[in-house]
C-alpha cells in the first residue's frame, strides 16, 4: 500500500469514528425542543409521564410538577441556549446521550444538563439537571 492509500484510509476510520459518535445528539435535540415547548405550555405532567421509567423513579410527579414549578417562577421563560458539550455514551445499559447548554432566562443564566436515552430513533428523558445562582436565592 502507499501512503497516499493510508492516509485516505485513516481520513476514513476517522470520519467513521466522528460519525458514530455523533449518532444519536440529533435525536436528543430534538428532545430538549420538545421539552422545551412542553415547559412552555406548561405541560410539566406530560414530560414527566414519557420519560424513562428511572426519571420517574427518582421522583413522584407531584415533586417534578412542583420542581418545574419553582424553577419557572426562579427563572422564569427559557429564552435562548448555546451548546456546551455532549457525550454519547453506548454500552450494556443501551445508547445515551447527554447534552449541556448555557442558557438564557429572563431572570438570568443557568446551566441545563440534559440526559436521553435513544430508543428505536426516539429520545427517552432520563435527567435534567439545572444550575443557577437564581436558585438559590429565597
Amino acid at each position: 500500500m502507499t501512503r497516499g492509500h493510508l492516509a485516505r484510509i485513516g481520513l476514513l476510520t476517522v470520519a467513521l469514528l466522528l460519525t458514530a459518535c455523533t449518532l444519536g445528539t440529533n435525536e436528543a435535540k430534538e428532545g430538549v425542543e420538545e421539552f422545551r415547548a412542553r415547559v412552555a405550555q406548561r405541560s410539566f405532567g406530560e414530560i414527566y409521564r414519557s420519560s424513562a421509567p428511572e426519571f420517574r423513579q427518582a421522583s413522584t410527579e407531584e415533586q417534578f410538577v412542583n420542581f418545574m414549578t419553582a424553577l419557572d417562577g426562579k427563572l422564569g421563560p427559557w429564552q435562548s441556549g448555546a451548546d456546551a458539550g455532549w457525550n454519547v455514551m453506548r454500552g450494556v445499559g443501551g445508547h445515551s446521550v447527554r447534552l449541556r447548554y448555557d442558557s438564557r432566562f429572563a431572570k438570568g443564566t443557568a446551566v441545563e444538563d440534559f440526559a436521553w436515552r435513544i430508543e428505536r430513533g426516539r429520545p427517552v428523558l432520563l435527567g435534567y439537571h439545572v444550575q443557577s445562582p437564581l436558585l438559590a436565592r429565597e
